[in-house]
């Protein structure tokens, strides 16, 4: 058996990694500007990441979200702190994508609605429901086309307000959009969203 062909491959196979730096198996050394998908943002080995999955590793690596488990209401309460939501809840999970697949669930549940206003050159991830509001269609199978998604251009009021409307559950944002090229949502646009999501009592 080989590996699924997801991704066109460079042909390094990176065996150690250092802060910023990665060498391959051929002592070749690299400034990684990557991250992996921005998962590893934090850089490569840092000391107390290393210590502290250690650790963790050595005492239980995985129980299910049916028991209490303090380390995790630590950390809700530290990112509540930090962020100025300590009344928000936190859902922990394993991938943007999935994070993306469940805020549209909540929505949905929320508003009874089923109908999701998404932008032009998205990218919102690779499972069902965020494949269906991105916004390419080399990866959208007819399993995931039949999902009620409008796309309208980023910045584009006008355009917005002709999708929104009353069957709105969500409208989904990047902050940045990356993949379609760097492409930035106006401050004035996203003030003008969470208007109108407001007015629609849409999320």
């Amino acid at each position: 058996m080989k590996l699924f062909d997801v991704y066109p491959l460079f042909n390094i196979a990176p065996v150690k990694a250092e802060g910023s730096w990665l060498w391959d198996d051929k002592g070749e050394k690299y400034l990684d500007l990557y991250g992996g998908h921005a998962v590893i943002s934090i850089g490569h080995s840092h000391p107390k990441y290393v210590q502290a999955l250690s650790d963790q590793l050595s005492k239980i690596a995985f129980y299910s979200n049916s028991i209490r488990n303090p380390i995790q209401e630590m950390l809700a309460e530290k990112l509540g702190a930090l962020s100025g939501y300590p009344d928000y809840q936190l859902f922990l999970c394993n991938s943007g994508a999935e994070a993306n697949e469940n805020a549209l669930k909540v929505a949905s549940f929320l508003t009874g609605r089923k109908k999701i206003v998404a932008f032009k050159k998205a990218f919102h991830g690779r499972t069902s429901g965020a494949v269906a509001v991105t916004d390419n269609p080399k990866i959208v199978s007819p399993f995931n086309a039949d999902h009620q998604v409008v796309f309208v251009p980023l910045n584009d009021e006008e355009a917005f307000l002709d999708a929104h409307d009353s069957n709105v559950a969500a409208v989904i944002i990047e902050g940045i959009q990356g993949v379609g090229g760097i492409q930035l949502p106006e401050d004035s646009f996203l003030r003008f969203l969470e208007n109108e999501c407001l007015k629609n009592n849409s999320l």
